[in-house]
Formats: structure tokens, sequence, C-alpha cells
């Protein structure tokens, strides 16, 4: 039945339950296109470091076929993190997680090429001139930027800034004695970057747990407005929404659609007798029933009326329509709600009926019909059901 799985539940905490497979899409969705997004200009500016430190180091002056190779691999890098486009919203969270291992496949190669590049310069000046210069402070900004950029995901981004900054600290401390000032500057801003890292997903995870309690709320917010306080059933605007949607579809596809109106019998009496407060818990005593005979998912039960309850039963045929609407009204009458010391026994009338697309131009017109029939039993005794 869809309505609040523990009719004596709080809506809110159905909220919280339902709300939850929205919330993790959305979290897959956020993080998987901050990815996105956040990594397709690294290989464009991998290349333009690439190109700069090149042509200070003379090499572009030698030959411009020493920038052919990094050309084609940042080149190539570039169009697969841009043509690996994220899963669509609605795909599994398999999906995600592939898509995500394949994505952070191509980010560790751009960080693994370009501290290649930065390696060779090194390797070949074996001096702190311009080329070593440029290439120090980009490997230094492409370090920053990936503890930044890529928060989402905290051990890849760890491991991002080894690939770039690592190999550089090792070959200028150990293999370019020129070079071992600024091996061990690099060191020393390895160790701030690593904290930096933890820094900043705590920030971005701040981020999300803010923005994931918003939908959390404007969740409760919808819920509650749809649902009816007093016995935790959808209400009136709830079932409208539903009616609409399900007749409409139903009727496209002419498919079988029931429904069920209640109305409990002499209610005002026992408000009158009792009071209010047993009025009240006679309601919810009845939607305590209600859950017994609605059990199907696709069905959805709703207080629309003081006294008044309506059942929609998709692909449910006349006869068993009937026979759900009699073990209702069956159960209820040898079902006493129990307040205190006192038994309050109340019966109710029943009308059911199937859309007509013959006859039904409207959801209204299938309404009528069977309310109809609902103040017929009412007209007839009460405590019984009418079919149309």
């Amino acid at each position: 039945m869809q309505t609040i799985r523990d009719l004596g539940g709080k809506p809110d905490d159905q909220a919280k339950i339902d709300v939850e497979p929205d919330v993790q899409s959305y979290v897959w969705i956020r993080s998987t296109s901050d990815l996105y997004i956040r990594s397709k200009p690294g290989p464009i500016f991998y290349l333009l470091a690439c190109a700069i430190s090149f042509w200070l180091a003379g090499y572009i002056r030698q030959s411009w076929l020493v920038m052919l190779p990094p050309a084609l691999a940042f080149g190539l890098l570039g169009y697969l993190r841009i043509a690996h486009r994220p899963p669509e919203a609605q795909a599994r969270q398999s999906d995600f997680e592939r898509w995500k291992s394949v994505h952070w496949a191509y980010i560790h190669t751009g960080s693994i090429l370009w501290s290649v590049v930065a390696m060779g310069i090194g390797w070949l000046e074996k001096e702190p001139n311009q080329a070593v210069i440029v290439s120090v402070i980009t490997t230094i900004t492409f370090s920053t930027a990936a503890s930044h950029a890529f928060a989402m995901h905290p051990w890849h981004a760890r491991i991002c800034v080894m690939e770039l900054i690592v190999p550089s600290i090792l070959l200028y401390i150990w293999g370019t004695p020129n070079l071992q000032a600024t091996g061990i500057t690099l060191c020393i801003f390895f160790s701030y970057l690593l904290i930096n890292v933890r820094t900043t997903s705590r920030e971005y995870q701040k981020q999300m747990d803010v923005e994931v309690m918003l939908i959390r709320s404007r969740a409760e917010i919808s819920s509650l407005s749809m649902t009816d306080v007093l016995t935790g059933l959808p209400n009136r605007r709830k079932y409208e929404q539903a009616w609409q949607s399900l007749w409409y579809r139903a009727a496209r596809k002419q498919e079988v659609l029931g429904l069920i109106l209640v109305d409990l019998d002499h209610f005002k009496r026992i408000n009158d007798e009792f009071g209010h407060l047993a009025g009240d818990t006679c309601l919810q005593h009845f939607a305590q029933v209600l859950k017994r005979h609605v059990r199907r998912e696709s069905d959805i039960a709703a207080r629309i009326g003081g006294e008044e309850f309506v059942i929609i039963m998709p692909s449910c045929n006349k006869e068993q329509l009937i026979q759900v609407a009699e073990n209702l009204r069956a159960d209820l009458q040898k079902t006493p709600c129990q307040l205190g010391t006192v038994q309050i026994v109340f019966t109710a009338s029943m009308g059911t009926g199937l859309a007509d697309w013959q006859n039904d131009d409207s959801p209204d017109l299938t309404f009528q019909r069977i309310d109809k029939a609902c103040y017929q039993a009412k007209a007839s005794g009460r405590n019984r059901v009418v079919a149309v």
C-alpha cells in the first residue's frame, strides 16, 4: 500500500525513510558531476605548461617535433575526459562506480604524464634555470589544484598529489645535487598539501551535508503537506494528485482501475457521546484496520474528509474489489475501538466500482458514480457494501 508503512508512526519519520534513495542518488550525481567538470581543464594546462617549459629550455627552438608526443598524449587525454560523460540520473549505483573508476584512471594518467615531463626537464637541465623553475611552479600549482578540485574523493586526491610531486622530489634531492634545495622545498609543500586535502575534503563533506539536510527538510515538509496528521494516511491533496495520475494512465492503456469509498456510520454520534478525543482515537483505530486489508504496493488508501476514506486499487477486478471492501467492513464491525475500559463499536458504509472507459470522461465522473453507491449503502441501512 502506498501510504505510511506504520500507520502508528510519525509522518516525518516516514519522510526520512522515503527520501533516502533520493538523497543517495543526489550524492552520487553531485560528486560525479563535480569530478567530471573539475577534471576537464587539466590536460589543457598540462600541455600549456609543457610548451612554456620546453620553450624556455630551448627544446622547441631545436625542433618543433619535441612537442608532438606531449601534444598527442595530453590532447587524447583531454578528449577522453570530455567524452567520458557521467551516467544519467536514473542510473544504478554500480554504473556510477564504474564510471568513476574509468574517469579516475584518466585523471591519474594525466598526473603521471605531467610528472614524467617535470622529471625530464629537471634531469636534462640539472640546475634551477627558468625552465626548471616554471616546471616546479606548475607542479606546485597542479598539486594544489588537485588537492582542492578532487576533495570529494580524498584518497584519490592524495594519490594525485603524490603522482604529481613525489617523483620530482626524489629526483631533485637524490639525482640532481644543484636542485636539492628545490626538492626539500617541494617536500615541505607536499606535507602541507596532504594536510590540505584532509581540510578541503571535510569542507566539501560539510557542504554536501548541508545540501542533503535541505533535501531531507524539503521532503519532510512535502510529506507533511500530503499526510493526514491524525491517521498518518495520505490526505485529500495527495489522493487527488494520485487519483488524477492513475486514472489518466489507466485510461490511456485501457487498464482496470478500482475505487472504494468508505464513510464511517453515525460518526457524529461517537463525537457527541464520547467526545472528540474519542472520535480521533476511533479514526486512528480505523486506519489500523484499513492497513490490514490494503496491502499491495500499488494500492493507495487516504483520508479525504472527517470520516471519509478512499482506496484506489489498480489492476483489481470487480470481484476482488468487493471482497476487499466486504472483508474491511466485517473486520471493522467485529473489532471495536478500545478507549480505556470502554469499547466503541462502529461500522462503515462503502461504495465500490471500476472506472468505465466507455462512459466516464474524467476522474470526477468515476468518483461521482462510486460516491453515489456509497450514499446508497448508507440509505439502505448502513454497514454494507454497494457495487456499481
